[in-house]
């Protein structure tokens, strides 16, 4: 274990009882973690291996891939051509990437950046047979060209006319760094690497590559029936595409927090544009209250900022707790750990105020049966009527269940709830275990048992 930590806080050793027994607990291989908080490294450490093959153990400067959290820089790319005056969020999107379909027409690029573009992912698109005009279906093992990507994209049908709702989509993460690339002439990770990796002291941070020799590179994995496994291998151009494409150590990390607390590349009010939650057309945020490559979320009545991002091998967790100045990274080498809620638990460890919610005992049982069987409802896209108000209604009807269901990842339908939370007048609050994340929902009844309001967001 690699630590870099204020004298006498007694944080490296809770940090290292718990880590131990998670990593046991979920057989992790190797973690990374960096907390920081108002500015100042707390804590960099790393447990396990980075290499399970050849013994290596995981430091403070092993390098992992960001899956996406690499969103967030990303969008930190396009806005330091903001803050250059090169490029504005509301442009549209084919002033940039002009050979882009009609139907991108209305498309801005801050649409691109919150997930309101209408896109979703390159799954929703077909190539034609044959294949023409350099068109080629999305294959993991085959390499694309950036034109080759572009033409893919074009593909893809609009869930919803842009900026009327919200659809997690790489695609448009993808399209938002061949902006970058076509305004600023170079690739959107080697701007990030001259203008903000190198000023801000992350020094290790770069664009994820197969070939390249990579100092500390951490190996990843997958289980296959309970068995460790080496991660399969995917094309080098998908390897770093600007939906996640990045690697970067619990180090890096650290000194993004600092940047993000006490910015010295970004102006201040870059930096609050970053997580400011963006509004759908009708004046709504998004279900998850997604920013600019952040969500926005809750706990304990304290507002969270997050990314979670997963790669084959490879886990990430990106989290911040603005009221209490306080950040934390986990970065793993296997694609099933649990890295926001581990996450939530360091955060708890540093600050009891943003504990994570633990399930309590649930007086309430038949409350508890109408509330599974309304999200078993939702999930199979038969919500009733009649258990909502009117403005609640309204409200969710308008594309928010099909929201629930796209950004749970997982068949909620068989999936228990676990009360976290009761405040006596009305309002619960679950936890549900989907996987890789777990599905906190907040449930307001009236006196007559109809639904006045939810909430509803993944860590």
């Amino acid at each position: 274990m690699d630590i870099l930590e204020k004298p006498a806080t007694g944080l490296a050793a809770a940090l290292a009882h718990h880590l131990k027994q998670e990593m046991e607990r979920s057989k992790i291989p190797g973690l990374g973690v960096a907390v920081v908080r108002d500015g100042e490294i707390l804590h960099l450490g790393g447990y396990g291996l980075a290499d399970v093959e050849h013994n290596v153990p995981a430091t403070s400067d092993s390098i992992f891939h960001s899956g996406s959290t690499g969103k967030m820089f990303a969008a930190a790319a396009v806005l330091l051509l903001v803050q250059q005056g090169r490029l504005d969020l509301d442009d549209p999107v084919r002033r940039y990437l002009n050979e882009g379909p009609e139907s991108w027409a209305a498309m801005t690029v801050r649409q691109l950046l919150t997930m309101m573009s209408g896109l979703g992912n390159f799954g929703d698109a077909f190539a034609p047979a044959p294949i023409e005009n350099d068109v080629v279906p999305l294959n993991l093992w085959q390499d694309h060209s950036d034109a080759q990507l572009l033409a893919l994209a074009s593909l893809s049908p609009l869930a919803f006319a842009p900026g009327e709702s919200y659809r997690y989509s790489n695609t448009s993460y993808i399209l938002a760094s061949l902006i970058v690339a076509r305004v600023s002439g170079k690739p959107y990770y080697t701007l990030l690497r001259e203008q903000l990796f190198g000023p801000a002291g992350m020094a290790s941070a770069r664009d994820a590559s197969w070939s390249d020799i990579v100092p500390n590179r951490a190996q990843g994995y997958s289980r296959d029936n309970g068995e460790l496994r080496n991660r399969c291998w995917t094309a080098p151009t998908l390897l770093r595409t600007g939906d996640g494409g990045l690697f970067f150590s619990p180090r890096d990390i650290a000194h993004w927090f600092i940047e993000l607390d006490r910015p010295q590349v970004f102006h201040p009010d870059i930096v609050e544009q970053m997580f400011e939650p963006a509004l759908m057309r009708d004046g709504r945020p998004a279900i998850n209250g997604y920013a600019l490559g952040w969500q926005n979320s809750e706990v304990r009545g304290h507002r969270k900022i997050r990314h979670g991002g997963t790669w084959y091998g490879f886990r990430a967790e990106l989290a911040r707790f603005p009221a209490q100045k306080l950040s934390i990274a986990v970065l793993a080498n296997i694609d099933d750990a649990q890295v926001a809620r581990i996450a939530a638990e360091i955060a708890g460890i540093v600050d009891p105020s943003v504990a994570p919610y633990e399930p309590i005992a649930d007086n309430a049982l038949e409350r508890r049966k109408a509330d599974a069987d309304l999200i078993r409802a939702i999930a199979a896209r038969a919500a009733p009527r009649d258990a909502f108000t009117d403005e609640a209604w309204q409200l969710w009807s308008n594309r928010w269940f099909e929201q629930v269901i796209v950004e749970s990842e997982s068949d909620l339908s068989p999936v228990p709830l676990e009360l976290i939370d009761d405040n006596g007048n009305g309002r619960r609050r679950y936890r549900l275990p989907t996987g890789r994340y777990h599905m906190h929902w907040t449930v307001d009844r009236q006196s007559d048992g109809r639904v006045s309001a939810m909430r509803f967001h993944m860590e």
